[in-house]
């Protein structure tokens, strides 16, 4: 078994900070989710840190160390959860705000690529076909509201409202004057008829 720091928030609030022993990371993580009562993690973001055996042994051996001198020294030994407890919390909270400043600085320095708008022909002669098409691929779901369709965005949240409540594909169509094929197909994506 191994020990485990994991810390997990939701909607930008921790609902989740504590050690798990677990023989692997997946297991805490799903340690976690059970003690959360959460069906899944979705929504959940979380990190996974062992607290390495190796580094409790040092910080041990180095605490018994001290207090053989102390005894040696006619002091009166302090007790060992005296001894131990600070120094590893003391560690876990450092290497955790070195893991935090980390993905800070990742996050910040996100790359700032202009995206052309809209669908893009493959060209297989461009210079880096790749780099033009990863960030497109890597755009979440809730940055694609609106879609251009004929030369006009459309609010597809809006088109999807007027769709579950008259359940018209012609209706709806009709109403922001798009193609009934077009609506349809993003049903079908989407799942709205589900």
């Amino acid at each position: 078994m191994k020990l485990f720091k994991l810390i997990a928030s939701k909607a930008g609030c921790v609902v989740f900070d504590d050690r798990i022993e677990a023989a692997s990371p997946r297991e805490a993580r799903e340690q976690m989710r059970t003690l959360l009562g959460l069906q899944s993690l979705t929504g959940v973001v979380y990190a996974v840190t062992e607290i390495p055996v190796e580094l409790i042994e040092s910080i041990v051996d180095a605490r018994i160390t001290h207090a053989m001198q102390r005894l040696h020294s006619g002091q009166p030994p302090e007790s060992i959860d005296n001894l131990i407890r600070p120094t590893v919390g003391e560690e876990v909270r450092s290497q955790l705000a070195n893991m935090r400043e980390q993905i800070a600085t990742a996050s910040r320095a996100a790359p700032a690529t202009a995206v052309p708008e809209g669908p893009q022909r493959f060209d297989a002669f461009a210079a880096a076909p790749m780099a033009a098409a990863e960030p497109a691929a890597r755009r979440s779901r809730r940055t694609r509201p609106t879609v251009v369709v004929n030369g006009e965005s459309v609010d597809w949240k809006a088109v999807k409202r007027l769709y579950m409540r008259t359940r018209s594909i012609k209706q709806t169509a009709a109403h922001f004057e798009l193609s009934p094929n077009t609506v349809k197909a993003r049903i079908r994506r989407e799942g709205w008829s589900q």
